[in-house]
This record gives structure tokens, sequence and C-alpha cells, in this order.
């Protein structure tokens, strides 16, 4: 097979990526510009892209390779910064006695499927918490918007242990990614 066939044989399953991994993004490019599905215009923007890159892959080659470089080594650096969660002392939000936690955390399940304890079947974990305070411990609430690694935003809500003025252990009972909630 002589080079050009090649060479465009390349190009030509290269452009076949390149129009699925654009395809979505064209055609809801379109539709916003024309409130409504535009298929023509579609139709040529993907055209358009399967004739570049089937005749100028060659060039796309750098910038392809750069781009996986730099978010091999982007992910690598967030690897070594990875944090794990902790609530400071600007996210307490309210101090509470145990008593007070466990009666605002009291479970009512009108089906019966939860204990009516607070906690519920996390009555077990909370027990474990409260054994492993220190001695004069206040307990304050505590509620975050926290970003994740994968920098998602995550709702996080619990109660923490102040211990001379430092956070200690913490019980954390609400977390969930704010994207989810929209």
């Amino acid at each position: 097979m002589p080079y050009w066939q090649w060479y465009f044989l390349v190009g030509l399953v290269l452009s076949v990526i390149m129009v699925s991994v654009l395809a979505k993004e064209i055609w809801v490019n379109l539709a916003e510009k024309a409130k409504r599905s535009a298929p023509a215009k579609a139709l040529q923007s993907y055209a358009l892209v399967v004739v570049v890159t089937t005749t100028l892959w060659p060039l796309f080659v750098p910038f392809i390779l750069r781009e996986k470089w730099s978010s091999w080594r982007n992910e690598k650096e967030l690897r070594s910064e990875e944090r794990t969660f902790g609530p400071r002392q600007e996210d307490l939000v309210t101090r509470y006695s145990v008593e007070d936690i466990e009666a605002r955390e009291i479970v009512i399940d009108p089906l019966g499927g939860a204990p009516h304890l607070p906690f519920g079947h996390l009555n077990e974990a909370w027990g474990k918490f409260l054994a492993g305070l220190p001695v004069g411990a206040e307990l304050w609430s505590y509620a975050v918007v926290w970003e994740n690694r994968w920098r998602a935003k995550e709702q996080r809500e619990g109660y923490a242990a102040l211990v001379s003025g430092a956070i200690g252990p913490f019980y954390e009972t609400v977390s969930y990614r704010l994207e989810d909630q929209a």
C-alpha cells in the first residue's frame, strides 16, 4: 500500500475519533445558537472536522502529545498534594451538648425500618465516637463546602470535638456532591 494511502487511512481513523469526541459539543453549540436543532449545520461541522483531520493530522500529533503530557503531570501533582477532609475552626457553627445532639438526631421512621435511636442504625458508631472523645471536649456542629480531589464540590456536615481550642475527632453526618442536588 503506497504511503499516501496509509496517510489518509490514519487521518480518516483519527477524524472518526475527533468527530466522536466533538460531536456533542458541536451539536449543543449549534442548537444553542439557533435555539433548535440544526442538523444541516452540524453535518457541515462534522464534514469540516473530517476533512481537516484527515488531511492535516500530522500537525495535531504534537498538540495531542503535549496535552497528554501536561494532564499526566497535573494528575501526578494532584496526587502529591492530595488533602484529607477535616473541619476547620471557621467551619464550626454551633456548640451542643451530647443530649442536645442526640435529641436533634433521633431517627423517626414511620415504617419502622430504622431503630428509634440517635443516628438510627449508626448509633453504635456514635457511641464509639463519644467513647473516644478526650476529657473536656466541647462538641460543635460544622458545615462546610469541600472541594474533593476531583475538584467536585461536596457539602459536609457533622459534629466535631473542640479540645483546648483545636479541632479533635469529628463525626460526619452529611456528605453529598452539590452537583447531584441541583
